[in-house]
């Protein structure tokens, strides 16, 4: 009896959780898609373009180990970045896409891959932050691999 109780409270306990979770289906598809726009604008250079993804305290940890805060501060690095070598070109492939807090953050994890000059490839994390119904992404952390 005891056995068909507990039994029945797992059943019970795995039901609620599944209605209860938040189809994330919409928000997946904007995030690749953010993602491809994102990747597409650093082909172009346009950095105006990649950090209107960016939250305006967007926090980004690079390859060497630096920590850039704030969205204008990054976008300052990237023009200083692409001025100082106009052939770099890189991009980031999403491998996977998690969410939590009721689907209201999201962790995205994929691969690095610099296609030009240099032939580094590594792994990204970046955390987005669904706001006022818009997702945008608050932290970047890059890690090259040579």
């Amino acid at each position: 009896m005891i056995k068909k109780i507990c039994i029945l409270i797992l059943l019970i306990g795995s039901l609620n959780k599944a209605v209860a979770q938040k189809d994330t289906t919409a928000d997946l598809q904007y995030i690749r898609h953010a993602r491809t726009s994102s990747n597409e604008a650093i082909a172009k250079k346009d950095i105006t373009g990649v950090a209107k993804f960016w939250k305006d305290d967007y926090v980004e940890i690079s390859s060497d180990g630096s920590l850039i805060c704030g969205k204008e501060a990054v976008v300052a690095d990237w023009k200083k970045m692409f001025d100082n070598d106009p052939s770099i070109r890189f991009e980031r492939q999403f491998a996977q896409i998690e969410f939590t807090y009721g689907g209201k953050v999201a962790t995205e994890k994929g691969i690095l891959i610099y296609t030009s000059p240099y032939k580094y490839k590594g792994y990204y994390t970046a955390l987005w932050r669904k706001v006022n119904g818009v997702w945008v992404t608050q932290m970047e952390n890059f890690v090259s691999i040579l």
